[in-house]
């Protein structure tokens, strides 16, 4: 009868080792699973990220830029100097379907071998028009029906954030003198300010970089109204 009992017990004792060994080696199991799972799906991931070659960018030819829908936004440069801003803002202008853009007093026009280097070649993508005077550029822009915004820090100005643009209107930007920025002149025409919010020391941007934000920020909203 003792054999029995003893039997009994050491059945039962094997029985809970073996249950208690397959819960917790069911549990490790399932840690195991589900890393892996993650490692997997993250390797699928990282595979996917990789740089596109330039065949892949669907990249418009010129003639087809040319012939492209174009927002209605025109960018005007008031006494720019820097061969270098001309041509950056010509590339952001391509990269974002700005319809043209105004080269104004000692502004330089295309081609230049200097321009050449930041524009890449959007020179002879982007239109433009040469002004000898800025306020002639304007007063054109009034006559055409667009609202000219300039972009400088005014008593008064709308900070880009809170900019609202509105449907089936036309926009020109005006970007100024690296040293003066917009004249005052320009600025007295203009329809009102856009100033970029800033919080820092300098409250003061390049003016290839202001185009860029300023470009973007017409784009982005301007392709929402279409």
């Amino acid at each position: 009868m003792i054999c029995g009992i003893l039997q009994e017990i050491i059945f039962i004792f094997y029985a809970l080792v073996f249950y208690t060994f397959s819960t917790v080696f069911n549990r490790v199991m399932n840690i195991v699973f589900i890393f892996a799972a993650e490692r997997i799906s993250n390797v699928g991931i990282m595979s996917e990220l990789r740089k596109l070659k330039v065949t892949e960018m669907n990249r418009l030819t010129v003639e087809e830029f040319k012939e492209a829908d174009k927002l209605p936004l025109v960018v005007v440069l008031d006494e720019v100097r820097s061969l270098h801003n001309i041509g950056a803002v010509f590339r952001t202008s391509d990269a974002f379907l700005v319809n043209c853009i105004y080269l104004c007093g000692i502004t330089a026009t295309p081609p230049h071998p200097e321009m050449h280097k930041t524009a890449l070649g959007a020179e002879y993508t982007v239109d433009w028009k040469y002004f000898k005077k800025t306020q002639d550029a304007v007063n054109e822009l009034h006559e055409k029906g667009y609202t000219v915004l300039a972009i400088e820090q005014c008593a008064g100005s709308t900070l880009l954030d809170e900019l609202v643009l509105e449907k089936g209107k036309k926009y020109a930007i005006v970007l100024g003198n690296e040293v003066k920025g917009v004249q005052q002149e320009v600025v007295d025409m203009s329809d009102g300010c856009i100033e970029i919010p800033q919080y820092g020391t300098k409250h003061s941007l390049n003016v290839s970089v202001t185009a860029g934000i300023m470009i973007w920020e017409f784009a982005h909203k301007l392709f929402k109204l279409r």
